[in-house]
């Protein structure tokens, strides 16, 4: 732990001073990335303050980018540099880097895109898809995205539909649209990066709540709404990004009854909903008059094409698409005419049983490789949920797996507001180019997991 007792401004309230305290102390070299900060008790008695006047300080202080908590070392200085790399930073066109970061759709497995082109170069309205259309969507293609919503137990009618240019667009319509800046937004503690990047455009902030095997736990939820003002709730309950975390119907049933009751907006985000085998279940079947619920098709067809469907209730449709229009204008129509065409004809459904089925392969050989570990993985899924044995942090096992020529994700870049960084790192297995790829960038990991941190990157 740091030794440091920080000059509190006598002009300023103490929590402010304790925030402004540390930002000067990192600018002239006092405190450093990595530093440990004194405990809450501690640094309360040493400067004659309480308990919370410190706590807000430290929250302060994460706010500005400053300091974050971690599981085992309490508040440390991170500064957003030398320590986890955003999800989308890492290069991985490198040539000897194994990509086990970035979660792709197994683009190996992709529809041919060379045919369906010469499908649609064949149709004699094909010009009309470099026209300005509706900014909900064309009426032919929101029929399609209606049948392709009844993949995940939906029956929407095609009113109810707008098409946006893919999953992370639909986050930011809606942020954008159905919330004020300012507004909260409860969703699990871990949580997907792009979840927070669309939050932050729309200057919402988000409520971390606990979480489990199931995903978020309801009395959680139900504490937050009964201790602050929340209006809205973002569930990944299919397959949960980073956890694998899945919903049972009870569970899901408990979060609906309390989104009712506390007149909550859901957005539901089922990226990875359809790449897990079994029933589907949805709170947007649960409650569909405030669920709004993005079907994209990045994971289950292909990501390049940047479409996705949103099932919104009817009341909100016109705005939404006034959301589109300031946004994109309109998804792009020769993307979407492809993925309505593989989808009407059988196309897409073919491709994801193709990709579920390598995606089970995929999870036998990193269960095979990683055997002993603590794993969180779906049977079929496209990444896996690793939690990292003592003293490994997730950010110098990130480094040191790069180092190695292998991408991975820490669990800090999945971490929202002061939670706790979880010591563990997120594999992805679809990413690699082939199975021997995958083995040998596991290898590796399975290899580093039985080392130590290096000198000057363990825990402080």
């Amino acid at each position: 732990m740091t030794i440091w007792l920080p000059q509190l401004a006598g002009d300023r309230p103490k929590y402010l001073g304790l925030a402004d305290a540390i930002l000067s102390d990192v600018e002239r070299g006092a405190l450093k990335q990595g530093d440990r900060l004194p405990t809450h008790r501690d640094l309360a008695d040493a400067l004659g303050v309480t308990v919370g006047t410190v706590t807000r300080g430290y929250a302060e202080a994460a706010r500005r980018g400053l300091v974050r908590g971690e599981v085992g070392r309490g508040t440390v200085v991170s500064l957003g540099r030398d320590d986890a790399t955003p999800w989308w930073g890492n290069d991985v066109s490198l040539p000897e880097r194994i990509d086990l970061g970035l979660v792709t759709g197994m683009y190996g497995l992709d529809p041919d895109l060379s045919a369906g082109l010469r499908e649609l170069a064949a149709r004699g309205d094909v010009q009309e898809l470099l026209c300005y259309q509706p900014s909900r969507g064309m009426a032919r293609h929101r029929e399609v995205g209606a049948a392709w919503l009844s993949r995940y137990g939906l029956s929407v009618i095609p009113e109810h539909v707008l098409v946006t240019s893919g999953g992370q667009h639909a986050l930011v319509v809606l942020f954008s649209t159905l919330f004020r800046p300012g507004d909260r937004i409860a969703a699990s503690s871990l949580n997907y990066p792009g979840l927070m990047s669309a939050a932050s455009l729309a200057g919402l902030k988000l409520v971390p709540l606990e979480c489990d095997e199931e995903g978020m736990l309801p009395e959680a939820l139900a504490e937050a709404c009964a201790r602050e003002t929340v209006r809205g709730l973002y569930l990944m309950p299919g397959v949960h990004n980073p956890t694998t975390a899945g919903a049972g119907p009870e569970r899901l049933a408990q979060l609906a009854d309390i989104a009712r009751q506390r007149g909550l907006l859901v957005v539901e985000d089922a990226a990875y909903a359809l790449t897990a085998e079994g029933s589907l279940r949805t709170l947007a079947d649960l409650a569909p008059e405030r669920t709004f619920f993005i079907a994209s098709v990045s994971k289950s067809i292909a990501g390049g094409l940047r479409v996705a469907f949103v099932a919104s209730p009817q009341e909100h449709v016109e705005r939404l698409s006034l959301g589109i229009t300031g946004t994109t204008w309109l998804a792009a129509p020769l993307c979407v005419e492809l993925a309505c065409l593989w989808i009407a004809d059988g196309t897409a459904d073919k491709v994801l049983a193709r990709k579920r089925a390598e995606g089970a392969r995929r999870s036998d050989l990193a269960r095979e490789v990683l055997a002993g570990q603590r794993v969180r993985s779906r049977r079929d899924g496209y990444f896996l949920w690793l939690e990292l044995p003592e003293p490994w942090r997730g950010a110098d096992f990130e480094r040191a797996a790069l180092e190695r020529g292998v991408v991975v994700v820490a669990g800090e870049s999945f971490a929202l507001g002061q939670t706790s960084a979880p010591m563990a790192v997120r594999i992805s297995l679809s990413a690699a180019r082939s199975h021997e790829e995958l083995r040998r960038g596991l290898m590796v990991l399975a290899e580093l997991l039985g080392q130590q941190p290096r000198p000057g990157r363990a825990i402080v």
